[in-house]
């Protein structure tokens, strides 16, 4: 047994301190967790919507329409559905009754009902909308919640009372992800736990890396209540952060506990943590730094949605480095040898021995068959549908999403078929004066004969089309007959004009129309805000792409230069970027398949349009891990031998059933959330979970040791002249 460490560096040095202060070390970083930690369990209150909003106009539009038109995106819907054998008069008994009771007991700024209104009653249907008071966005939520659940309680055996419509949605959507997080920590954990027990075979070792992956979750989600607290974050990342959380802390501390194992069998406690510390803990950083600038990408898009994925991932990652480089190694040096290899090692060697011989043998075959799966991966991009998500991102089951579908086939149905955009035109004169009102009917007679355009409704189509000098006219002389009407789509100088576009929503041909609005309708003291769900989506769908370029350049560059450094290669570097690349796209090809076909269960519907950013920013780091895992061994091996075909076949053996573990506990813990209910959450599990499939076995297992062979001592092209370089200097 050696009694010392060969060519220690600062790596192993920190290892050894590590070991040396090991009790502070451990005290120190549990008491920062439980202090985070504390925290964890308020997280979901300070967290907001679903996160797709950017700056632009249909932020200004809201604002203009809830202050100056009181129509707010936190009015309530109420659909009152008559039950089986129920009359008419019965029916509207019922809603009369209800109707009343909110007048008396409930304080709102507005209340239209069915007893106001006929058109908002059907024969078996009825609706009616309220928006209540409260002094802040956050109580008014609160109040709106509150409601929602009290007026669920006045069904009866004539009327089902379903609340919908966005406040409650958004609700439902952050009831349900906090279930869905317990559903797949549930799922994920106990069966992670037992890949873990089998790759160990030794429960001590196979508690840490959940320990890890706990701790780190527990003290991100802390930061991030603190973080909430003051800026505003999306609901997905309690979805985000222990996905991202889970799957790397525990793959670290499989590579690490894996790697301390081995040493064990040579070294003493002391110089095993050394020694781990300068391989192991290596790729680590090295692997983290992967993840941190693939998810560092996502902030270049000005989307909440995506900054916070980014936010919470990047936090995440660097808790996980720092349990898996501080806590992990400290509370190994207290185990010590009763984490000692069991007999199993010398059966999986040589499986992974025949297995590496048998791919390098036929790298040729290898590459291209895996190049020819991966390009019939790819065929189904070919009718992608990419769409950012709305009602559909709730279950079909729920009653708020079938609430809403109902109101919209019974009193909205064109909104199914016609894009809708809501135009708000500012003036410089008031409304009600003549030039204003002349520029107006100007621009809704333009609006109507446009061939793009189905409907058009605005002050004048309610004045019966009312010609602008008669509309003056009556102003003057009969105000209180028609200043209602105009009211209700102006204000002060500001006009609304709703209009309903022959394109189908979601589609490109309605969101060209709202790009080009602006300079087609352009008037002379007049100016423009869109609102709206086309302009919404328009607006988001710009934002991805003007940013992409910039996002998956930096991601690019930043990890070639990371890999770069760490293998002292260029080739390795390049040939990760691009193999990452092809899987990814391979990933985003399935997914299409399995969600616009319905198959395998799963509810047929688009792909939420951010999937593919999400996707590369997410996991171009994550599957950096296994990259990071086999070159470093390989590297390290090649060191010693200058042989590249021997390094990488042993660098495989080694390195192959710590992968292939890792990669299971990722797709485990990432793939749980399948089965959650709502559908961003279903398709960024699934997403992910395929991804590093693809990534730990097709990739990394055949693909990269294939291409390894084939390119031979080219691989280490810049490593080679990095050593004749510094023994030209008189360096080692």
């Amino acid at each position: 047994m050696r009694t010392s460490v060969q060519k220690l560096d600062n790596w192993g040095n920190i290892g050894l301190l590590i070991h040396r202060f090991r009790f502070t070390c451990i005290i120190a970083l549990l008491v920062l967790a439980a202090v985070l930690g504390y925290f964890a369990p308020s997280l979901p209150s300070v967290l907001g919507g679903d996160g797709f909003e950017t700056e632009g106009d249909y932020q200004e539009t809201r604002k203009v329409l809830e202050k100056e038109f009181k129509q707010s995106q936190d009015t309530l819907f109420l659909v009152f559905q008559k039950k089986k054998n129920v009359s008419s008069d019965q029916f509207h008994a019922a809603i009369k009754q209800i109707v009343q009771k909110i007048q008396k007991e409930e304080t709102y700024a507005s209340f239209h009902h069915p007893l106001q209104d006929p058109a908002m009653m059907h024969k078996d249907i009825a609706y009616g909308t309220i928006l209540l008071k409260g002094q802040t966005i956050d109580e008014l939520t609160a109040n709106t919640v509150a409601f929602a659940k009290r007026i669920q309680k006045e069904s009866n055996s004539v009327v089902q009372v379903s609340p919908t419509g966005f406040p409650v949605i958004n609700h439902e959507i952050n009831a349900r992800s906090q279930s869905d997080l317990k559903k797949a920590e549930m799922i994920g954990l106990p069966i992670a736990f037992l890949v873990l027990l089998m790759s160990f075979g030794n429960l001590m070792a196979s508690i840490l890396p959940i320990l890890n992956g706990g701790l780190s979750v527990a003290a991100t989600m802390g930061i991030l209540y603190m973080i909430g607290q003051q800026t505003e974050l999306s609901i997905f990342v309690l979805n985000v952060t222990p996905m991202v959380g889970f799957a790397l802390s525990i793959d670290f501390a499989l590579l690490f506990v894996n790697r301390f194992r081995e040493e064990l069998e040579q070294r003493e406690v002391a110089e095993a943590i050394a020694a781990t510390y300068q391989t192991a803990g290596r790729a680590i950083l090295f692997s983290g730094l992967c993840v941190f600038v693939g998810l560092s990408g996502l902030f270049f898009f000005r989307i909440e949605y995506m900054q916070s994925i980014a936010l919470s991932g990047m936090i995440v990652v660097i808790m996980s480095i720092l349990f898996s480089l501080t806590l992990l190694p400290a509370v190994l040096s207290l185990m010590g040898k009763r984490l000692k290899q069991l007999g199993q090692k010398r059966k999986s060697a040589a499986f992974w021995r025949a297995f590496a011989h048998f791919v390098m043998k036929r790298s040729v075959m290898m590459t291209a068959v895996v190049l020819i799966g991966i390009a019939l991966c790819l065929l189904p991009l070919r009718g992608a549908k990419f769409e950012f998500p709305g009602i559909e991102s709730l279950p079909k089951y729920s009653d708020t999403r079938i609430a809403y579908e109902r109101y919209e086939t019974e009193f909205n149905p064109l909104l199914k078929h016609h894009a809708d955009v809501t135009i708000l035109v500012k003036m410089k004169q008031s409304m009600t004066e003549r030039k204003s009102l002349e520029k107006l009917e100007a621009i809704v007679k333009e609006l109507s004969a446009d061939p793009d355009v189905y409907k058009v409704t605005s002050a004048y189509s309610m004045l019966d089309n009312m010609p602008s000098g008669q509309l003056y006219a009556l102003l003057q002389s009969q105000q209180q007959q028609v200043l209602p009407a105009l009211q209700a789509y102006t204000h002060g100088n500001r006009a609304l004009i709703q209009v309903m576009l022959q394109a189908k929503p979601k589609g490109e041909q309605a969101k060209q129309w709202v790009r080009d609005f602006k300079d087609r309708y352009q008037q002379p003291d007049v100016t423009y805000l869109l609102g709206g769900m086309t302009t919404f989506e328009q607006e988001l769908q710009d934002e991805v792409m003007a940013r992409v370029a910039i996002a998956m350049t930096v991601i690019f560059g930043s990890t070639f230069l990371i890999l770069m450094i760490a293998f002292r290669s260029l080739i390795i570097p390049l040939k990760a970027i691009v193999m990452n690349v092809l899987s990814l796209s391979a990933t985003i090809g399935i997914i299409v398949w399995l969600f616009q076909g319905g198959r395998f269960g799963l509810e047929q519907s688009t792909i939420m349009f951010v999937l593919p950013i999400f996707i590369f920013g997410l996991v171009f780091g994550l599957s950096m891990d296994y990259e990071v895992f086999l070159i470093s061994r390989i590297y390290e091996l090649y060191k010693e031998t200058k042989n590249n075909d021997m390094a990488t076949l042993e660098g495989l053996v080694s390195t192959g059933r710590i992968i292939t573990s890792a990669a299971l506990i990722m797709i485990v813990v990432t793939g749980a959330f399948v089965f959650t209910d709502i559908l961003p959450v279903k398709q960024m599990g699934l997403g992910v979970a395929l991804a590093i499939f693809l990534d730990a076995t097709v990739i990394r297992l055949l693909l990269v040791p294939s291409l390894m062979k084939m390119l031979g001592d080219w691989n280490w092209w810049f490593f080679t002249k990095w050593n004749l370089h510094k023994e030209a200097k008189g360096g080692v």
